[in-house]
């Protein structure tokens, strides 16, 4: 008999998620993003052995109560009920955004994913433009790698000595981030963010043609509250054009993870 699965969330990722587990897991999913009552009920109605949590965090509306079959989680993005419920209780505990190969094959995606976004919304060619990608990480690697092949002007741009000359081995331009505002007063850009922290003021990002802010929250505008007339923040790359090779990549990580598990037993 298979095991049961509870998979919580509305992105279209979870679909071919739960389309991909089904043939080794009696899959469940539940379209939300608020635990409530209701949630609470149905998972104890279905006795799941695992529970697969969404990316982002949900809305808490009662506590956090699994069934004591449940034994094993797969997490997205951490919150604190979520962090007290698998600290009190002897479950195995897995976060899908810190397995490697799901880093890099959604790092690919990103990076197709943002040369979709410029086309549909810019409706102009990468060829011969000019991108600064702040963070040299998967995806600021991945991203650069595909701009560079289609002809646009990669210049990398982060704090990191080690990084600049990394990036600098491979081709590319580079320029140091504190040096990054001052250089961009005379000649405009495009500039890609991938780095998750507060570090632009919201007037220098008018320095540039436009910004693409790809990181998860804060983002990079120190002052969120207010946007840049020509800022953008389209987040979650995969999921919005990818959704099936996306769910797919979340399932193999599951999956190699369960498989782990049955070798341990």
């Amino acid at each position: 008999m298979n095991k049961k699965c509870v998979i919580i969330g509305t992105d279209d990722r979870l679909r071919y998620l739960q389309e991909e587990l089904s043939s080794s897991l009696e899959v469940k999913l539940f379209s939300t993003m608020v635990w409530d009552d209701k949630l609470v009920k149905k998972i104890h109605q279905f006795q799941p052995q695992i529970v697969f949590f969404p990316i982002q965090e949900m809305e808490m509306k009662c506590p956090l109560n699994l069934p004591k079959i449940c034994e094993i989680l797969f997490v997205g993005k951490k919150f604190k009920e979520l962090e007290q419920e698998y600290e009190t209780q002897k479950r195995k505990v897995f976060n899908y955004l810190e397995d490697e190969q799901w880093i890099w094959d959604n790092a690919n995606l990103t990076a197709e994913g943002f040369i979709n976004y410029f086309y549909l919304n810019e409706k102009q060619s990468l060829y011969n433009k000019q991108f600064i990608i702040t963070g040299y990480g998967r995806v600021g690697k991945r991203l650069a790698f595909a701009l560079h092949h289609l002809g646009a002007k990669v210049i990398i741009s982060v704090r990191s000595e080690n990084q600049l000359f990394e990036a600098k081995s491979y081709g590319y331009q580079i320029e140091a981030l504190e040096n990054l505002i001052q250089k961009q007063k005379e000649q405009k850009a495009y500039l890609i963010n991938t780095i998750p922290f507060k570090w632009l003021e919201n007037t220098k990002a008018l320095h540039f043609t436009k910004v693409y802010d790809l990181a998860s929250k804060p983002g990079c505008l120190l002052n969120s509250e207010e946007t840049a007339a020509n800022y953008v923040n389209p987040t979650s790359l995969p999921g919005m054009y990818f959704p099936q090779d996306a769910g797919y990549i979340i399932a193999r990580s599951v999956q190699n993870q369960l498989a782990l598990l049955e070798e341990e037993k």
